[in-house]
């Protein structure tokens, strides 16, 4: 096997704690076989794109209440959103573009037809959102979404939509696809994605963004020497100005903290520490082989990328908060004795 599909099989198959690997580092798609494997040097390709700062893409599954997205009433409900309730044009698998109300009320009827019932306790569809910054092309997202959908949902249909709101509440202003696709193929094989399925989802969005000159990048945190961060749920659930009971009991905890003068602790940190030496290790495992090969540049690129993520720091975001609260009270309290201090004062 060759240097580029080593890579690419270790990019893709890297086992960390949060993420089971699967039994075989090829590309699948909830459990099954990709139609379209991806391009040979995906893995190097996306290692250089991180080492350079590339951004990184993003593909992720938004949680939804239960009650509205079962059944065709979830199908109806995700609809409605992603076309802005009939004022956006969405894309469906052939190509065709559907407008207004009308068009989409005849897709949900045909939907139907294939077997949806109004009422389930399964979803029968699923939104996915791929996304980029917001200086990204909207044009060159959405080429790519379509591109990406066509090979990772081929046998599935779907439609899609292209969001570039930055005037509506919480909606971010950047370039992002929602994609809404039918959790059953036309064999009736349901797909179940897992957070694996979600990183090949992220390497493939990558190279067709690639194909549509946006640099960009598809690698994990870890393979970047940044440490997990807080759950995207609950931060989404911030940024709307909900304080739930996670929230509070961390707030909690960080308070004991301040008080007892004791930095919390990083739960997983040798663990932390064994998968970036692991990583590390890699990264001087592969440099060296590109420099045996005549690859000089990719060699140092990696390299630096090695020493970067050895060099970072290992705080969780804790830490962090907990390090910057106790700096601006030491800084505080330096003011106020310099204060009491000074006689003109």
């Amino acid at each position: 096997m060759s240097l580029q599909s080593n890579i690419d099989d270790w990019l893709l198959g890297y086992k960390t704690r949060a993420v089971k690997g699967k039994s075989s580092a090829s590309l699948s798609f909830g459990n099954r076989q990709s139609k379209y494997p991806l391009k040979p040097g995906c893995g190097l390709a996306n290692l250089r794109a991180a080492a350079l700062k590339q951004p990184e893409v993003m593909v992720k599954i938004p949680r939804r209440k239960s009650g509205n997205s079962t059944g065709l009433k979830g199908v109806r409900n995700h609809l409605s959103y992603i076309s802005r309730n009939g004022e956006l044009e969405i894309e469906n698998q052939d190509g065709e573009i559907l407008r207004g109300k009308k068009d989409i009320n005849g897709l949900t009827k045909h939907w139907k037809k294939l077997g949806i019932p109004e009422a389930s306790k399964y979803r029968e569809a699923i939104n996915v959102v791929l996304s980029m910054p917001a200086h990204t092309p909207p044009d060159a997202v959405n080429n790519a979404a379509r591109k990406f959908a066509q090979e990772q949902f081929a046998g599935h249909q779907y439609v899609f939509a292209l969001h570039t709101d930055r005037d509506r509440p919480n909606e971010p202003a950047h370039p992002h696809v929602h994609l809404c696709v039918l959790m059953r193929d036309e064999y009736g094989h349901r797909i179940n994605p897992r957070k694996n399925d979600l990183f090949e989802w992220r390497v493939r969005f990558a190279e067709k963004l690639r194909e549509e000159g946006v640099a960009c990048a598809a690698t994990r945190r870890q393979h970047r020497g940044i440490t997990p961060h807080e759950n995207s749920v609950l931060k989404a659930m911030q940024r709307r100005g909900f304080v739930g009971e996670v929230h509070k009991r961390q707030a909690k905890e960080l308070i004991e903290a301040l008080v007892q003068n004791e930095r919390p602790k990083h739960l997983f940190l040798k663990e932390a520490m064994q998968t970036r030496g692991i990583i590390v290790s890699e990264y001087g495992l592969i440099a060296k082989e590109l420099y045996k090969l005549g690859h000089k540049t990719e060699a140092k690129i990696v390299g630096k990328l090695a020493k970067e993520v050895d060099q970072a720091n290992f705080s969780t975001k804790a830490q962090q908060i907990f390090d910057s609260t106790t700096q601006d009270l030491r800084k505080s309290q330096n003011l106020d004795q310099h204060r009491a201090n000074d006689p003109t004062r």
